[in-house]
Protein backbone atom coordinates (compact mmCIF):
# COMPACT_ATOMS: atom_id res chain seq x y z
CA UNK A 1 0.00 0.00 0.00
CA UNK A 2 1.34 3.42 -0.91
CA UNK A 3 0.94 6.30 1.49
CA UNK A 4 0.29 9.93 0.59
CA UNK A 5 3.77 10.78 1.86
CA UNK A 6 5.30 8.19 -0.48
CA UNK A 7 3.28 9.56 -3.41
CA UNK A 8 4.45 13.08 -2.62
CA UNK A 9 8.07 11.92 -2.42
CA UNK A 10 7.77 10.19 -5.79
CA UNK A 11 6.27 13.32 -7.38
CA UNK A 12 9.11 15.41 -5.93
CA UNK A 13 11.63 12.90 -7.30
CA UNK A 14 10.30 13.40 -10.81
CA UNK A 15 11.33 17.06 -10.57
CA UNK A 16 14.82 16.32 -9.19
CA UNK A 17 17.72 16.75 -11.59
CA UNK A 18 19.45 13.45 -12.26
CA UNK A 19 22.90 14.16 -13.63
CA UNK A 20 24.03 12.13 -16.63
CA UNK A 21 27.19 11.13 -14.73
CA UNK A 22 25.00 9.70 -11.98
CA UNK A 23 23.15 7.54 -14.49
CA UNK A 24 26.26 5.39 -14.94
CA UNK A 25 26.55 4.75 -11.19
CA UNK A 26 24.69 2.32 -8.96
CA UNK A 27 22.68 4.25 -6.36
CA UNK A 28 23.41 1.53 -3.78
CA UNK A 29 27.20 1.11 -3.99
CA UNK A 30 28.30 3.98 -6.24
CA UNK A 31 30.04 1.63 -8.66
CA UNK A 32 29.43 1.44 -12.41
CA UNK A 33 26.01 -0.01 -13.19
CA UNK A 34 26.79 -1.30 -16.69
CA UNK A 35 23.60 0.16 -18.17
CA UNK A 36 23.46 -0.53 -21.90
CA UNK A 37 20.91 2.23 -22.51
CA UNK A 38 23.21 4.87 -20.99
CA UNK A 39 25.99 3.49 -23.21
CA UNK A 40 23.79 4.12 -26.26
CA UNK A 41 23.03 0.44 -26.85
CA UNK A 42 19.60 -1.18 -27.26
CA UNK A 43 17.75 -1.86 -24.01
CA UNK A 44 17.43 -5.55 -24.84
CA UNK A 45 21.23 -5.84 -24.78
CA UNK A 46 21.45 -4.76 -21.14
CA UNK A 47 22.45 -7.29 -18.48
CA UNK A 48 19.31 -6.42 -16.47
CA UNK A 49 17.03 -7.79 -19.17
CA UNK A 50 18.33 -11.28 -18.37
CA UNK A 51 18.47 -10.86 -14.59
CA UNK A 52 15.99 -11.54 -11.84
CA UNK A 53 16.11 -8.73 -9.31
CA UNK A 54 14.36 -9.27 -6.02
CA UNK A 55 11.78 -6.68 -4.96
CA UNK A 56 13.59 -6.03 -1.68
CA UNK A 57 16.73 -5.05 -3.61
CA UNK A 58 14.77 -2.61 -5.75
CA UNK A 59 13.06 -1.26 -2.63
CA UNK A 60 16.50 -0.50 -1.12
CA UNK A 61 17.16 2.11 -3.83
CA UNK A 62 16.68 5.57 -2.29
CA UNK A 63 13.10 6.65 -2.91
CA UNK A 64 13.92 9.66 -5.10
CA UNK A 65 15.85 7.37 -7.47
CA UNK A 66 13.45 4.44 -7.65
CA UNK A 67 12.42 3.90 -11.24
CA UNK A 68 15.10 6.38 -12.38
CA UNK A 69 18.48 4.86 -11.45
CA UNK A 70 19.98 1.55 -12.54
CA UNK A 71 21.67 -0.67 -9.98
CA UNK A 72 24.77 -2.73 -10.76
CA UNK A 73 24.83 -6.51 -11.35
CA UNK A 74 26.48 -7.18 -7.95
CA UNK A 75 23.87 -5.20 -6.00
CA UNK A 76 21.10 -6.73 -8.11
CA UNK A 77 22.35 -10.16 -7.05
CA UNK A 78 22.41 -9.02 -3.41
CA UNK A 79 26.19 -9.21 -3.31
CA UNK A 80 26.98 -5.74 -1.97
Amino acid sequence: MTTDKTNAQREDAEDMPYDRADRNRCPLCGGPNGCAIEAGKPAESCWCMRATIEKNVLASVPLPLQGRACICPACAAGGK
